[in-house]
């Protein structure tokens, strides 16, 4: 049994040129969330974070969130965007360090959190079709929720090849909101109660919620088909 009311979060976060101009509001959002998590006494978190740009760095995996240093200093955009590569390389880290886990130490919850601008166009260890299988197999098999947060960007094209069915598109001038979205989540699944499944349940439905409101709003500002983003006309499954 896995140990109640604890939410591993891993960040997967863009580092590619495209995100220059962006630094501050990443590095401040996730200060927020983990100031925020730091004071809550409820349940317990703990957070992995990858960046990708031409290739994937991981900053830390599964520390404790009391014990999470900032990212002041350790966030530089530039180069290309091996999405793939940083969505694969941390399931396989993640799963790895939770098979070495007590059964009773591994998180009830665990949420994939993927921020990006652009596209896929550097991956050299991971292709699409094997990172949809793995996504695939995470939230079938073990409940992860896998949330893709695109900024600036005109299509879903990316999440729907993913078939990654919570997603958020906003401009990059609200990343802060967007952390918002994961803080809270975070903090009510810490608090709550009930059964595993009770809990995910409520959970991605509060989850939806707020992301199909943020990709609204960024739909009705840039004239974009909101049905399109939220992936209500794909087939994809």
């Amino acid at each position: 049994m896995s140990k109640e009311n604890l939410v591993h979060v891993c960040f997967v976060i863009d580092e590619s040129g495209s995100m220059g101009g962006s630094e501050s509001d990443v590095i401040g959002g996730f200060k927020k969330v983990i100031n925020e998590q730091k004071n809550n006494k409820e349940g317990g978190c703990t957070v992995s974070f990858y960046k990708f740009a031409t290739t994937v760095e991981k900053v830390y995996m599964g520390v404790d969130v009391k014990e999470v240093e900032y990212l002041d200093g350790k966030y530089s955009p530039g180069g290309m965007t091996a999405l793939y590569d940083g969505i694969g390389t941390a399931i396989d880290d993640i799963t790895e360090w939770m098979d070495d886990l007590p059964k009773e130490e591994r998180p009830e919850k665990t949420v994939v959190v993927i921020m990006t601008d652009g596209e896929e166009n550097n991956s050299r260890e991971y292709n699409l079709a094997r990172i949809r299988k793995m996504i695939k197999h995470q939230e079938k098999g073990h409940d992860w929720t896998f949330v893709y947060m695109g900024s600036d960007l005109s299509n879903a094209k990316e999440v729907d090849n993913l078939g990654i069915k919570t997603r958020c598109f906003s401009s990059k001038k609200n990343y802060i909101n967007n952390y918002d979205i994961i803080n809270s989540s975070v903090s009510a699944y810490r608090g709550a109660c009930g059964d595993a499944g009770e809990k995910g349940l409520a959970f991605t439905t509060s989850l939806n919620l707020a992301c199909d409101v943020t990709t609204e709003n960024y739909a009705k500002e840039n004239n974009l088909d909101l049905d399109s983003l939220t992936g209500k006309d794909d087939n994809n499954g």
